[in-house]
C-alpha cells in the first residue's frame, strides 16, 4: 500500500483573471485547504511583467512596476499554439512555482503534486496539450481536472450541499473572467455532461474602460447622456479632449497601460459588487492609475455606468448585451438538460464574477423552482476543491488500480464458475414456462378440435416455442434467473472488493456495502444474454423446439395407445400405415376427449423434468453459450462495480 505521509497536494486555480492555490496532505482525509500566499495574498491577478532590474514579476506586482518592458494580463485561453501564449503561461507557472520554494511554503525535494484547473468546455485534445505545457520544465506531478468537478468537490466538503442533494443532478455554473461554463453532475458522477461558452466577465470591466473615456468626452463636449460628471468630480480631475485622444493612442501604441487600466477597472468593478447598495449613485474610489507621470485614469463605475454596460449589445456577444448573452445561455442549457430527460435538483454558483447579483437573479428567474447556493468565497473554492479532488484522487488511485486489476483478471473467472449453476435454474425456469404457456395450450386447442392432427399439433408447438424462446417472456424469465444468480456471484465480488477497501484504509460503506443496482441495469440484461445472444438463433432454438415436439408428442401417443379404448385402434394404425401417417390422422372428437385436463397436466407433469433436462444438457453443451454468457455478464458487472470505484472519488474524503 502506498505511503501517503510525505505526499503533498496542491490545488492551482490558473484563472484567466485572477489565481489562487491551496494544499493538503494525502495522508489526512479530514483536514481543510489551506491557501498558498502570492504577494502575501490567498488570490492574485493572473499578471506577468518583465522588469530590467528584477526580472520576471507576477501578481499584484507586476501591476506595479512603471519601468516593465512587457506587462501581460489575462492569458490563459485556447490559444496552445501561439508562442506568446506557451511563453507567457509557461513563465508564469514557473515564476508561481519558484515564489512558492523561495518562499519556503513548499520543499522541492517533497512529493508535491500539482491539480491544475480547465474549464468545463475544453475538449479532451485540449486537457492534454495543457497539462503537457505545465508539466514540461514547470510543474512535478500534474494533472489537469476540470473546474466544475473541484467546485462540486468542495462544496460537498465545505457543507454547501448535502451527500443527498449530491446524489441527485447539480447545475454548476462557474463564471470566470473568460468563460462561464455550465456543467451537469449527475448522480455524483465522474463524467459530467458539460456545457461551456465564451462569455467572461472580463469584457466588463474593458466596456468599464470604454465608458470611463466616452463620459469624459460627453462632459467636455456639452452632451452628457449617462453620468453628470460635474456633480461627482471636479473639472480639473476630468481630462480634457486632447488628453482623451493621446491616452487612446498610448493604448494602441503600448499595450502595457491599457492592461492596467483594465485592471484599475477590474477592481472598481469587484469593489462595486461586494458593496452594491453603497454604489448606485456613488463612483468607487479604488485609486487612479499613473500613465507616464502625465494622465490621472479614473474608473468610472457605480449603479447608472454598470447597468449601461449590462444591457448595452457587444460586439463580442452577437450584439447581445451581457445580461441577455447570459440569460439566453443559461435558457440553452434548460433546454438541453429537458431534451435529454434531466431536470437538475439545484444549482452552484463558483468563480469570483458570481459575485455579480443579476447572476443569481438570472438563475433563479430561469430555473424558478431550483434552490441556487454561492461559496462565500468563490474565488477560492475552485483552488480549494481542486486539492480535495486531488486528495481523493492520490488516495483513490491505488484502490482504482487494483480495482481494475481484479475486473479484468479475476472477474471473468468468479463469473464462469457460478454458470452451471445459473444454467441448470435457467433450464428449469425454461422448461416451466414452455409447458405453461406453449405446451399446455396446444394439447388443449388440440383436444378441443381446434388443431385438427397431429402433424399441425406438432407445428404449433414449434411456432409458439419459437415465438416464446424469442419473446419477452423468455427474456424475463432470462431477467429473472439472472437477477437471483446475482446476488450469490455479488457477494464473491464484494468479499474481494472488501479486502481491497481495507488494504487501502477506505470506508467499506462507500464502496461495498452499495449492491450492485440492478434497478439501472435491469433493461441492459435481456439485450445482454438473451437467448439470441448465446448462440445461433436458428440451430440452438430449432434445438430446443425439437426437443420440445418430440417430448410432447411421446407422451400424448403414450397417453392415447394406453388409454383402452383407442389403444387398439391407434395401435393398428400405427402398425399397418405407420407412425407418420397417424400424424396426419382426424383424430375422432370422441377419442379426443378421453385426454382430458387432468391428464394433460400429468403429461405436463412427468415430462416437465425430462425436458429440463434436455434443455440443460442444450445449453451446457453449446460451447458457445458459457464463453458468451460468461462475457456478457462480466462486461455488465464490471460496467456496475467501475461506476460505483468511480463514485468513491466524491464519496471517500
Amino acid at each position: 500500500m502506498r505511503d501517503y505521509h510525505n505526499i503533498k497536494i496542491i490545488g492551482f486555480d490558473l484563472g484567466h483573471g485572477e489565481t489562487a492555490l491551496s494544499w493538503v496532505r494525502a495522508d489526512n482525509a479530514e483536514t481543510t485547504p489551506q491557501s498558498l500566499l502570492i504577494n502575501n495574498r490567498k488570490s492574485q491577478i493572473t499578471a506577468i511583467a518583465h522588469h530590467p532590474k528584477k526580472g520576471i514579476v507576477i501578481g499584484e506586482m507586476a501591476c506595479q512596476m512603471p519601468d516593465a518592458t512587457i506587462f501581460e494580463i489575462a492569458f490563459k485561453s485556447r490559444r496552445f499554439n501561439e508562442t506568446a501564449y506557451q511563453k507567457n503561461i509557461k513563465e508564469f507557472v514557473n515564476a508561481i512555482y519558484q515564489h512558492l520554494i523561495d518562499t519556503q511554503q513548499i520543499q522541492s525535494g517533497d512529493n508535491n503534486y500539482f491539480f491544475i484547473g480547465c474549464p468545463s468546455g475544453w475538449w479532451q485534445e485540449e486537457i492534454e496539450t495543457y497539462k503537457q505545457l505545465l508539466s514540461k520544465d514547470c510543474l512535478p506531478n500534474a494533472t489537469v481536472v476540470k473546474e466544475s468537478r473541484a467546485a462540486l468537490m468542495h462544496a460537498k466538503e465545505s457543507g454547501i450541499f448535502t451527500i443527498e442533494e449530491l446524489q441527485k443532478s447539480v447545475l454548476v455554473i462557474d463564471i470566470g473572467s473568460s468563460t462561464t461554463d455550465y456543467t451537469l453532475v449527475k448522480g455524483m458522477s465522474d463524467t459530467p455532461i458539460d456545457f461551456g461558452h465564451d462569455l467572461g466577465a472580463s469584457l466588463i470591466e474593458k466596456e468599464i474602460l470604454k465608458k470611463t473615456l466616452e463620459c469624459q468626452t460627453q462632459y467636455r463636449e456639452g452632451r452628457e447622456e449617462i453620468l453628470r460628471l460635474g456633480e461627482i468630480l471636479k473639472d480639473e480631475e476630468i481630462l480634457q479632449l486632447e488628453e482623451i485622444s493621446q491616452l487612446e493612442k498610448i493604448f494602441e501604441q503600448n499595450p502595457i497601460y491599457k492592461n492596467r487600466c483594465e485592471l484599475r477597472c477590474r477592481k472598481a468593478k469587484e469593489e462595486y459588487f461586494n458593496y452594491q447598495d453603497s454604489y448606485e449613485e456613488t463612483i468607487v474610489n479604488v485609486g487612479i492609475e499613473d500613465i507616464q507621470r502625465k494622465f490621472k485614469f479614473l474608473p468610472l463605475v457605480n449603479g447608472k455606468i454598470i447597468n449601461t454596460i449590462l444591457s448595452q449589445p457587444l460586439r463580442e456577444l452577437d450584439n447581445k448585451s451581457w445580461r441577455d448573452a447570459f440569460r439566453d445561455q443559461l435558457q440553452g442549457v434548460k433546454e438541453k438538460l429537458q431534451h435529454i430527460g434531466i431536470q437538475p435538483s439545484a444549482i452552484l454558483l463558483t468563480g469570483s464574477a458570481s459575485k455579480m447579483s443579476f447572476v443569481q437573479e438570472i438563475c433563479q428567474e430561469v430555473f424558478a423552482d431550483l434552490p441556487c447556493k454561492r461559496d462565500g468565497e468563490p474565488e477560492l473554492s475552485i483552488a480549494r476543491g481542486l486539492a480535495r479532488w486531488g486528495r481523493v484522487y492520490i488516495r483513490t488511485g491505488g484502490f482504482l488500480e487494483e480495482i481494475n486489476q481484479f475486473l479484468d483478471r479475476e472477474l471473468t473467472g468468479i463469473v464462469g464458475n457460478y454458470i452451471p449453476v445459473f444454467l441448470e435454474k435457467l433450464a428449469e425456469e425454461l422448461a416451466n414456462g414452455l409447458v405453461d404457456d406453449v405446451i399446455k395450450p396446444s394439447v388443449q386447442s388440440w383436444r378441443n378440435r381446434k388443431i385438427i392432427t397431429l402433424s399441425s399439433l406438432e407445428s404449433e408447438i414449434e411456432q409458439k416455442a419459437k415465438a416464446w424462446l424469442t419473446g419477452s417472456d423468455a427474456n424475463n424469465k432470462v431477467t429473472t434467473c439472472l437477477v437471483e444468480w446475482l446476488s450469490k456471484v455479488q457477494n464473491e465480488v464484494r468479499e474481494k472488493t472488501d479486502s481491497i477497501c481495507r488494504k487501502y484504509n477506505l470506508p467499506l460503506e462507500t464502496f461495498s456495502s452499495k449492491t450492485i443496482d440492478l434497478g439501472d441495469h435491469t433493461d441492459k440484461v435481456p439485450t445482454s444474454i438473451s437467448l439470441d445472444d448465446l448462440t445461433g438463433l436458428s440451430i440452438f432454438v430449432g434445438h430446443l423446439v425439437a426437443l420440445i415436439v418430440g417430448v410432447v408428442l411421446a407422451g400424448l401417443f403414450h397417453i392415447l395407445l394406453f388409454t383402452g379404448i383407442i389403444a387398439p385402434i391407434v395401435g393398428i394404425i400405427a402398425y399397418f400405415i405407420g407412425e407418420s401417417l397417424v400424424k396426419e390422422t382426424d383424430i375422432p372428437g370422441w377419442i379426443r376427449k378421453l385426454v382430458p385436463d387432468q391428464k394433460i397436466d400429468e403429461l405436463a407433469f412427468q415430462k416437465k423434468p425430462e425436458l429440463q433436462q434436455k434443455i440443460q444438457q442444450t445449453l451446457i453443451q453449446d460451447p458457445t453459450i458459457g464463453v458468451k454468457l460468461g462475457k456478457s455478464i462480466s462486461e455488465w458487472l464490471k460496467e456496475s462495480v467501475q461506476e460505483q470505484a468511480d463514485k468513491a472519488r466524491l464519496l471517500i474524503a
